[in-house]
């Protein structure tokens, strides 16, 4: 080859034809492992292989990377539930439409957790185009896969299930699977079958309500205080004089229970998982056949879920904001709580493949922290029995 003319100027550089999509998967992949808050502009431009100032040529600010990144997630799966719609009817059967919906979800494994966990960093018009959405996504399930199936259903009984279903298919976005693709996706789409064919639960007798009582202790009522603030503005978002003043504490008294506002997410955090261990060893102490062990601790979980869902949430959505000696002991918990699942469902279950086991316990955990989390499911009477008998199913379970 020819050397170029001395003096001659390089070939102009051409840009690629896909550096916007290309930047918004880098954005994605660092806003999963990171977080929002973590991860700078100059990140994303250096993961993408540009400058930031060529960055701002695609994307405005990091606000709206994650508002694209979320939408177009969401677009797949739309656009998968739209072809499905416009199907004629008979052309497929309700199994061949979870099948779709869950590669679809799996395809966009990332959504929900982004969305559940960085959705408040969106601008406000952003944040209620993807909720919108997201109810829709639902709505569409309910009809095209539980009511397809299940017409008997009352209407609660059918939303429950319909959200249990996104929970289903889209919770692969908070747990690793040993599991190959195609086999995750069939092993999903028959956990979902097996939730919406699932007997109808029987709500319990009398009104359901929770009572607003708040503990006399001050360490208690910071902690309660904090956790509603965390799940509602984010761990960053809050300032530990925020959280003193909801009770009225300011200046040192608020340093006689806690030094510092890490402090309180790993108190928060580590009293969920103690009263799941309180629940475990209630399950452990009840006489019982070894096969109904893992019915109670599902049964435990649910409670504490409920009754402690600001706990719940900040555990999920402030992970990544707990100093590194406490994360690394809280994910050693939750495995053990896990393996202590996997353990009592290969009782029940000896069949199952490790791998497998592992991928149903999961899923069972994930569908109910996502459902307490909903606020109008938790106003149905029905949802901790539906929540129950949901896990069962999943797991494989008979109904109690």
């Amino acid at each position: 080859m020819d050397a170029a003319p001395a003096g001659s100027l390089p070939p102009p550089r051409t840009r690629p034809r896909h550096r916007r999509a290309e930047i918004a998967r880098n954005a994605g992949e660092l806003f999963s492992v990171r977080g929002f808050h973590a991860v700078r502009m100059d990140d994303i431009a250096e993961a993408s292989g540009i400058t930031a100032r060529a960055l701002y040529r695609h994307y405005d600010n990091k606000q709206a990377l994650l508002a694209h990144v979320v939408r177009e997630d969401q677009q797949h799966v739309i656009d998968v539930i739209t072809e499905l719609g416009e199907r004629p009817p008979g052309q497929d059967d309700v199994d061949a439409r979870l099948v779709a919906l869950t590669g679809a979800a799996l395809d966009s494994r990332r959504l929900s957790l982004l969305w559940q966990r960085e959705a408040r960093h969106l601008a406000v018009d952003d944040f209620r185009l993807v909720r919108r959405r997201t109810r829709w996504i639902a709505e569409q399930l309910e009809e095209l896969v539980v009511r397809a199936t299940r017409g008997d259903l009352d209407r609660e009984t059918a939303d429950i299930r319909g959200w249990v279903t996104v929970s289903i298919i889209s919770g692969p976005g908070f747990y690793d699977s040993a599991l190959p693709h195609a086999r995750l996706t069939q092993e999903l789409a028959e956990a979902g079958k097996r939730v919406i064919a699932a007997p109808v639960a029987a709500a319990p007798v009398g009104p359901v309500h929770e009572a607003d009582r708040e503990p006399n202790a001050r360490r208690e009522q910071l902690l309660h205080v904090a956790a509603r603030e965390f799940r509602a503005k984010g761990f960053a978002g809050v300032s530990i004089d925020d959280i003193g003043a909801g009770l009225g504490i300011v200046g040192p008294a608020l340093y006689r229970y806690f030094d510092t506002k890490a402090d309180i997410l790993v108190a928060a955090v580590s009293r969920f998982h103690e009263w799941l261990a309180l629940e475990a060893d209630r399950a452990m102490r009840t006489p019982c056949p070894d096969e109904a062990v893992l019915g109670l601790l599902i049964e435990g979980y649910v409670r504490v879920a409920r009754e402690a869902t600001d706990l719940l949430a900040v555990g999920l959505t402030e992970r990544l904001y707990l100093p590194d000696a406490a994360r690394e002991r809280i994910d050693r918990i939750q495995a053990d709580h896990v393996l202590e699942w996997q353990r009592w469902l290969s009782v029940a279950r000896p069949d199952l493949p490790d791998a497998l086991a592992a991928t149903l316990v999961r899923t069972a955990k994930t569908l109910v922290d996502d459902c307490v989390r909903i606020p109008h499911l938790r106003r149905y009477p029905v949802l901790t029995a539906e929540l129950v008998g949901a896990a069962r199913a999943v797991l494989g379970l008979p109904q109690a």
